[in-house]
């Protein structure tokens, strides 16, 4: 296998990852296909060696993986499909290994540096030798407005059209680690934009070309994530350095509840993670206020509105944690990156 990712610097994008190293090649094989099961059917042979590792990132709309696997058979059926409503795409970018078999009634031979798209609506058989793999999880929806998706399940990316698209994931395999939260969107943008323009080169749609929208918004949330420690981070601060009028930057948050919602959402998301920190020893309401907070009695009700429970739960929660870290076996990251996934089922869903 291959070197695995850098661990993320503390403030970055979310992480997971899970190994099955140590383990027998019955109970790895039983601990990847509890993780891999929320999305496909996998078996192998009974006297096989078996290894697997998985590390994930979550940049909120795409979820970018590093799969390193044993040989096995993976499947999606159309039972799988209607039980789990997932409308999402699956990008594979195989960097040794790879598989033959069908995504529908297309055959498939993908070879190492190839990248095939599977859509997770149709049903999938393949055979894969073991292999180190990156990989996007990407909804439906963001692939739409550029391209037509309904003849993209097995489509596979060669050539010149796979060399690029594999440089663009390599290169942010090793940047995503550092990269802040807030930047997340002007990766998956343009992950989706390049993705869409070298699986059909042949269309032109003004779609993929960015907006100045897409960029005032991008600006606008790098500002707010930069000012958060304000107590005054007004609208019209954050009009100005996004460059747009007033009535624009309303249309920008309106699917984010608007910009004071998005605002105390990011101020406590960033107190969320501070506290689950147990390296960090300020009092809950230092770091209330060093988020921008002026009452930390607002800080506790907006926090357990959010999230269902008080800061000091999550804090103590924390530190149970750092206190028994033996106490976290190979599973309970398989279950993080489970949650990740039905994350992603519910926000379809929704």
């Amino acid at each position: 296998m291959t070197e695995p990712m850098p661990a993320p610097a503390q403030g970055s994008l979310p992480y997971t990852r899970f190994s099955t190293a140590g383990l027998s090649p019955t109970d790895a094989f039983d601990v990847w296909h509890e993780a891999i099961s929320v999305v496909f059917d996998a078996s192998r042979e009974a006297d096989a060696a078996f290894e697997a590792e998985v590390e994930a990132f979550d940049l909120g709309d795409i979820l970018f993986s590093r799969f390193a696997f044993g040989a096995q058979r993976f499947a999606r059926t159309p039972q799988m499909a209607r039980r789990d409503d997932m409308d999402h795409f699956v990008v594979h970018l195989y960097r040794s290994g790879g598989y033959r078999g069908e995504a529908g009634s297309r055959p498939l031979d993908l070879a190492p540096g190839e990248i095939s798209l599977f859509d997770l609506a149709k049903p999938l058989a393949t055979q894969a030798r073991a292999s180190d793999t990156l990989a996007l999880l990407v909804p439906r929806h963001l692939l739409e407005p550029l391209l037509p998706t309904d003849d993209l399940h097995g489509h596979v990316l060669r050539g010149t059209a796979a060399a690029l698209y594999a440089d663009h994931l390599l290169a942010l395999r090793r940047r995503l680690p550092a990269l802040p939260s807030g930047d997340a969107p002007i990766v998956v943008r343009a992950m989706v934009e390049l993705l869409a323009g070298l699986a059909r080169p042949d269309l032109h749609n003004d779609a993929t070309r960015t907006s100045q929208q897409e960029l005032a918004l991008d600006r606008a949330r790098r500002y707010i994530d930069a000012h958060l420690h304000r107590s005054r981070l007004s609208p019209e601060d954050v009009r100005a350095a996004a460059a747009v009028s007033r009535a624009s930057l309303y249309r920008l948050f309106e699917a984010s509840g608007g910009v004071a919602h998005y605002v105390l959402v990011r101020r406590l998301e960033r107190c969320r993670q501070a506290l689950e920190n147990p390296r960090d020893r300020r009092l809950i309401s230092e770091i209330a206020y060093a988020h921008g907070f002026v009452s930390e009695a607002h800080f506790s009700r907006a926090f357990r509105q959010r999230y269902g429970a008080t800061p000091g739960d999550v804090r103590a929660g924390g530190r149970a944690a750092a206190r028994h870290p033996a106490a976290a076996p190979p599973a309970t990251a398989v279950d993080a990156f489970d949650d990740w996934i039905r994350r992603f089922q519910r926000d379809v869903a929704t």
